[in-house]
C-alpha cells in the first residue's frame, strides 16, 4: 500500500483496517514505516485509489488520507485554470451536448467578480440551467445561485451542475435536501481537460461530534463571589459566567471574553490562607494580551471595566465604538439565550447547550447553540448579525450533523439535556435568527425548496436588538 496523509507520504507494506464505533468510520494502517489511527468524514473513489477526509484529535489535525495500489503512483495535482478560459471551455462543451440548435444565453451574474458562471439554454419545450465553478470553495455559492435562477426560472427543465476535481461530496448532502428539477452531475478530470457525469450518491456526515463539555462544572457560589469582589454589579447584569476548560471560567461582557479565572489555583490559594484569585484579564479576541491581576495593574483592569461599561451596553450612545460593533453575533446569542422564549415559546430554556468557545474557523461545532423543545425536540439554532448568503448553508450543514449525532445518541453519551425525556424520533428543528433588515435574499429562496419534512423557522429581529429584543416575523416552512 501506498499512504500519503497531511504530514507526509510514506510506501510499503500496510495493513490496512476499517472500524465503525458508536457510528463512525476509523481507518488504522501499519507498517515497517509507522502507524496511524483517522476518523473519515468523507471518502471518494477515483480509479483504484481511495480518497478519504480525515481528523483526528477531535478536529484538531485535518487532511486527506489517499489509499493506493503498490503499482499505482499517487493521484497527481493539476493546476486550476483560469475562470474565464474554463468557461469558454464550458460554453463549448455545452454546444456539443445540448440538442442541435439550442439556444445558449450567459445568466447575469449576481456578484462582480464571480467565481461561478451559468447559462440557460433553451430546446423546444425544455429549458437548462447551467453553472459552474472554477473554485471549490464557491460550491455553496454555485448552489444558491442555482436556486435563485430557478425562482426566476420555475419551468426550468433540467439544472445541470459541472464541479470541479473531487468536490462532489461537498455538495451532495445539500442536494438530498432540497427539491429541484432533474438534476445532472458532472466533475472535472483531475487535470481539467474533460467532464464526466457522476452518480448523485449522498453521504451523512461520518463524524464530527458535538464538542465535548469537559466535565461540565457550572461556577459556584464562592467563585461567583470571588469575581463579585473585581466586577462588581457588573458580573450580574452585563456579564455572564461560563467553564471554558475543566479547570477555567471565562468571564464575558455580553458575548466579549474579557478574564479568565482559573479554578484550581483558586482553590490552592484558600488553601494556603492567601485570598489573592488567580484572575487574568484582557481583551484576547480583539488582539490584547492576557495579563494576570496583580496589584501593579489593577488600575488597568479598572480601566477596561469602565470602558466597557460605557461603550459596550446597550445605553451607549456612542455605537460606532469598536467595542460596541465587535463580535455582534456573541452579544446577539447572549441577548437571545436570556429571552429564548421570545424565539419559540416551544423552546425549554432550562436545557440550552452553548457550543461555545469555537471561535477558529478549524473547529467544528454545532451551530450558535442547540436546545430541546418542552416536547423533547432537538432544536438546532444558528445566528447572524449581518447579511450572509453562507447562512443558510451553514445552518444546514449544523443540521446535518445534529441529525446524525442525533441518532447515533452522541448528545446523551455526552452528557448534554441531563434530565431530559428526548424524543430521538422527531428530526430536530433548525432556527435561523438574524435582524430583519440582514436577511440574506438566499435564505428564503433556498427555505422555500426544502423538502417538506425537514422543519426550519426564519426568525427577524429588530434592527436595534441590542437595545430591545424583539420578534419582527417568524415564517416556518416544512411540516411540524
Amino acid at each position: 500500500m501506498q499512504a500519503i496523509t497531511p504530514q507526509g507520504s510514506s510506501s510499503g507494506d500496510y495493513h490496512v483496517e476499517c472500524a465503525v464505533n458508536y457510528g463512525k468510520l476509523t481507518v488504522t494502517y501499519w507498517g515497517p514505516n509507522g502507524s496511524a489511527c483517522w476518523r473519515v468524514e468523507r471518502y471518494a473513489r477515483h480509479g483504484t485509489a481511495l480518497r478519504l477526509d480525515v481528523s483526528r484529535r477531535v478536529g484538531a489535525e485535518r487532511g486527506q488520507l489517499i489509499i493506493t495500489s503498490p503499482d499505482e503512483a499517487p493521484p497527481d495535482t493539476f493546476p486550476t485554470p483560469d475562470p474565464s478560459r474554463w468557461k469558454v471551455c464550458v460554453r463549448t462543451w455545452l454546444s456539443h451536448n445540448l440538442p442541435a440548435g439550442a439556444r445558449i444565453t450567459s445568466l447575469r451574474q449576481w456578484r462582480h467578480p464571480s467565481p461561478v458562471a451559468g447559462w440557460q439554454a433553451q430546446s423546444g419545450n425544455a429549458t437548462w440551467l447551467v453553472f459552474t465553478t472554477t473554485d471549490p470553495t464557491a460550491l455553496r455559492q454555485l448552489l444558491g445561485n442555482a436556486m435563485q435562477a430557478l425562482d426566476t426560472l420555475p419551468a426550468t427543465t433540467y439544472l445541470w451542475l459541472l464541479l470541479p476535481p473531487a468536490s462532489r461530496v461537498e455538495l451532495l448532502p445539500f442536494l438530498s435536501l432540497l427539491h429541484v428539477p432533474q438534476v445532472r452531475l458532472y466533475e472535472a478530470a483531475p487535470d481539467w481537460s474533460a467532464v464526466h457525469p457522476v452518480a448523485p450518491d449522498h453521504q451523512l456526515p461520518l463524524i464530527t461530534e458535538p464538542i465535548r463539555l469537559w466535565r461540565y462544572k457550572p461556577p459556584t457560589l464562592s467563585e461567583l463571589d470571588d469575581l463579585r469582589q473585581w466586577f462588581g454589579d457588573a458580573l450580574d447584569t452585563h456579564c455572564e459566567v461560563v467553564p471554558a476548560g475543566g479547570s477555567t471560567l471565562s468571564v464575558r461582557w455580553y458575548g466579549l471574553e474579557c478574564a479568565r479565572l482559573q479554578r484550581r489555583v483558586v482553590a490552592e490559594e484558600k488553601a494556603a490562607g492567601r485570598t489573592t484569585p488567580a484572575l487574568r484579564f484582557g481583551l484576547t479576541t480583539l488582539g490584547q494580551p492576557s495579563r494576570p491581576l496583580t496589584a501593579r495593574n489593577r488600575a488597568d483592569f479598572h480601566a477596561l471595566l469602565d470602558s466597557l461599561g460605557r461603550y459596550r451596553t446597550p445605553a451607549t450612545r456612542e455605537v460606532g465604538h469598536p467595542l460596541y460593533r465587535a463580535h455582534p453575533e456573541r452579544w446577539l446569542d447572549v441577548a437571545v439565550r436570556r429571552q429564548l422564549h421570545l424565539i419559540d415559546e416551544a423552546l425549554d430554556p432550562a436545557h440550552v447547550r452553548v457550543q461555545a468557545p469555537h471561535f477558529s474557523r478549524d473547529t467544528l461545532g454545532l451551530a450558535d447553540f442547540v436546545t430541546l423543545t418542552h416536547t423533547g425536540r432537538l432544536a438546532v439554532v444558528e445566528l447572524k448579525a449581518d447579511a450572509d448568503a453562507d447562512f443558510i448553508w451553514q445552518g444546514l450543514t449544523y443540521w446535518l450533523r445534529a441529525v446524525h449525532h442525533w441518532r447515533q445518541g452522541d448528545f446523551l453519551r455526552r452528557g448534554y439535556f441531563a434530565g431530559a425525556q428526548p424524543d430521538r424520533c422527531a428530526l430536530p428543528h433548525l432556527y435561523l435568527l438574524a435582524p430583519t433588515l440582514r436577511f440574506h435574499p438566499t435564505v428564503r429562496t433556498v427555505a422555500r425548496r426544502l423538502r417538506a419534512d425537514l422543519p426550519v423557522t426564519l426568525v427577524g429581529v429588530t434592527e436595534r436588538w441590542r437595545q430591545s429584543l424583539r420578534v419582527v416575523f417568524r415564517e416556518c416552512f416544512g411540516d411540524f
